[in-house]
């Protein structure tokens, strides 16, 4: 059994999931402090600004991707499978921790008004480039190990590998990964 999460993780949850589902002009201090069950002046002793709840959600990001290069780099297949195969839609649940974070520093990031976010997003990027980087040497492939990565996951899941018929799901995720290794 998992510990519960502190007052201050179930806010950044609620911030988190109303950012994603609703988008970021929803998620208020009112909004976010009934949706997590806190008074107001609850939430704004954690977090006295809405740019305190934007850090935390990218300190949160910051940890989750800290945790998925260390699986990536200690994956027994190696860091191109590992991070192709997390690439596709399929490879985990909408309510996965990094696709939720992401999704939400995305959402922060789009409406312009959270540039941090969006450098958080670059980074998260880089920082992936670099580990893919250090496993297959070559700058130029690293880049279209990342490319391929980006369209996996930006790919709907209607056209996502393995789903339905046509030239979208032809090739495999091993196939892929396949031929991104001969590089």
């Amino acid at each position: 059994m998992s510990p519960r999460p502190s007052a201050r993780e179930k806010m950044l949850d609620t911030f988190e999931n109303l950012v994603v589902d609703d988008g970021e002009r929803t998620a208020t201090f009112d909004a976010v402090a009934a949706a997590a069950g806190v008074s107001k002046g609850g939430l704004l002793y954690h977090f006295p600004t809405k740019e305190a709840l934007v850090d935390g959600l990218l300190e949160r990001l910051a940890a989750l991707l800290d945790d998925d290069v260390a699986r990536m780099t200690s994956a027994p297949e190696g860091v191109v499978d590992y991070f192709i195969r997390s690439s596709s839609p399929s490879a985990f649940p909408d309510d996965d921790p990094l696709v939720r974070c992401i999704s939400a520093v995305s959402n922060l990031a789009a409406s312009g008004r959270h540039p941090r976010a969006g450098e958080a997003l670059v980074a998260m990027q880089s920082r992936w480039y670099d580990v893919v980087l250090a496993e297959v040497g070559d700058p130029v492939v690293a880049r279209v190990i990342s490319l391929v990565s980006d369209g996996l996951y930006f790919t709907p899941q209607p056209f996502s590998l393995g789903a339905g018929s046509g030239a979208q799901s032809e090739a495999s995720i091993d196939e892929i990964v396949a031929l991104l290794r001969r590089l």
